[in-house]
């Protein structure tokens, strides 16, 4: 018994701290949001005058045409047919190979690992 009048003193107690009117805004405004939840429901929901005689499998069957055919317009390079004429047009020199001369008169040139990049120095151990 002793557990009930101390929970119906508690609860009295938080009923004083809770007040009406700040529940009854919180309903209102969980109201506003579902009502704007609906609208852009029914907005996303809304047909644009898309037939309902088009066939879904039908528009698949032309994207995967379509595919075919982007497939048939590359080389063995992946580089699509109307690209080829791009390059030829452009006149562009070839890519340089192996090794620049030194730029400018440097003196300060590093040992290269087998990748080309700058070699790690060696640490030396002392006892």
């Amino acid at each position: 018994m002793s557990a009930l009048k101390s929970a119906n003193k508690e609860l009295k107690g938080m009923m004083k701290t809770v007040k009406i009117e700040d529940v009854d805004n919180f309903q209102d405004e969980m109201m506003d949001l579902m009502d704007i939840s609906n609208e852009i429901q029914e907005s996303l929901g809304r047909s644009y005058n898309v037939p309902d005689y088009i066939d879904e499998e039908e528009l698949l069957g032309e994207l995967d045409d379509l595919e075919a055919d982007m497939g048939t317009e590359m080389d063995a390079d992946g580089v699509p047919s109307y690209l080829h004429d791009v390059e030829d047009e452009l006149n562009l020199p070839s890519a340089p190979v192996g090794h620049a001369a030194n730029p400018g008169g440097r003196s300060n040139i590093q040992a290269e690992d087998e990748l080309g990049l700058p070699a790690v120095p060696h640490a030396s151990i002392r006892d």
